[in-house]
């Protein structure tokens, strides 16, 4: 990355946040730097019933279901995300919540063979029939799968700017994020749930 900004005429970058990381850690001037938030492909739009129904037949999705799409990389927190699931479990064993009967979570995105840890915990926590691991997801699929889920979540560590919450919210699906490096500011004062990405108890 030093690289490449000692070589670039000028930077873009997509969050006030990350342009703020270029400052410190690089000590890249603010005039060097434009900040270019992303918007969402038109084609991300509210889906009809009817194809929400038919993509959840052929994936062999829930009725209901809180949805992740990104990659499997650790800064994405999938291990908490999945252990906050088993803690939602756990108390709805004992006090049923309406929340939490009968909804699954779905873990959508290309997977990286260098961290696929995250299916033996899924099955070391028992949670084989509450999390689905679809893996990579056809980019005509995407915006029925968001259209289809009660909510979207992104348990980022780290995040540059979050496209997959512009594109959940495009669909008309609700986000919960963390509240971290530029999610907060993506998806704005009142537009999502903010959580500790630190903490599997405030997650769950």
């Amino acid at each position: 990355t030093r690289l490449a900004l000692a070589r670039a005429a000028h930077i873009l970058t997509p969050s006030q946040s990350a342009a703020s990381d270029l400052q410190r850690v690089y000590g890249m001037p603010a005039a060097a730097i434009t900040v270019t938030p992303a918007a969402a492909d038109a084609r991300f739009q509210p889906a009809a019933a009817a194809d929400t129904h038919g993509l959840r037949q052929r994936l062999a999705l829930p009725d209901r279901y809180v949805l992740f799409v990104g990659a499997n990389k650790p800064h994405k927190n999938l291990r908490r995300l999945v252990e906050a699931w088993g803690k939602l479990k756990a108390q709805d064993a004992t006090s049923p919540s309406p929340f939490a009967q009968g909804i699954g979570l779905v873990l959508a995105g290309r997977e990286d063979p260098r961290y696929m840890g995250i299916r033996e915990e899924i099955a070391q926590a028992g949670l084989q029939e509450d999390v689905i691991v679809l893996g990579a997801v056809s980019e005509a699929n995407l915006p029925v799968l968001y259209s289809g889920a009660d909510v979207f979540i992104l348990p980022s560590l780290y995040e540059g700017y979050g496209l997959p919450m512009i594109e959940a919210m495009a669909c008309g699906t609700a986000v919960m994020c963390s509240s971290t490096s530029s999610l907060p500011e993506v998806v704005g004062d009142d537009a999502g749930l903010l959580f500790d990405p630190t903490d599997s108890d405030e997650i769950a």
